[in-house]
């Protein structure tokens, strides 16, 4: 299975559809749009596609946080697909952007998420919290 990676400045229903139907389960429909983010024209996106099926996404917000420029958001990654490793290329393909830069990267990792992230050498930066109505998450930061 040949994996595509493609960058986009605008979000499609495609993106929001996975984003809604992994991330967003009992919440309401609309939920998977982030206003003042899907629509401020510095958020960049990244795909993976799949034989033209979109199976992995992510969002890259400008986003300031202790000296990290850039902020993750809705990285999801079809159920069927995971552990294959298309979470680590999403997340290695975003630290090779934000580089160019000389940019850091932090997120709200949901806890399952945390080991893939430490492998990509982001650290755990804070107590675990929860957030209402998704779980419990870690602030985790990357710098080149």
């Amino acid at each position: 299975m040949k994996r595509v990676l493609r960058w986009s400045k605008t979000i499609d229903r495609e993106h929001l559809d996975l984003r809604y139907k992994v991330l967003r389960v009992g919440l309401p429909k609309g939920s998977e749009y982030y206003p003042g983010v899907d629509d401020d024209e510095q958020t960049r996106y990244l795909c993976v596609y799949i034989d033209k099926k979109i199976v992995g996404c992510v969002t890259l917000q400008l986003d300031i946080k202790n000296g990290c420029e850039y902020r993750i958001r809705g990285m999801a990654v079809e159920s069927e697909f995971r552990n294959m490793g298309i979470g680590s290329d999403i997340v290695k393909n975003l630290q090779n952007e934000v580089s160019k830069e000389n940019a850091g990267i932090w997120c709200n990792a949901r806890i399952k998420a945390v080991p893939m992230y430490e492998r990509c050498g982001f650290k755990i930066v804070s107590d675990i919290f929860e957030i209402e109505g998704i779980g419990f998450h870690y602030d985790m930061e990357w710098r080149p």
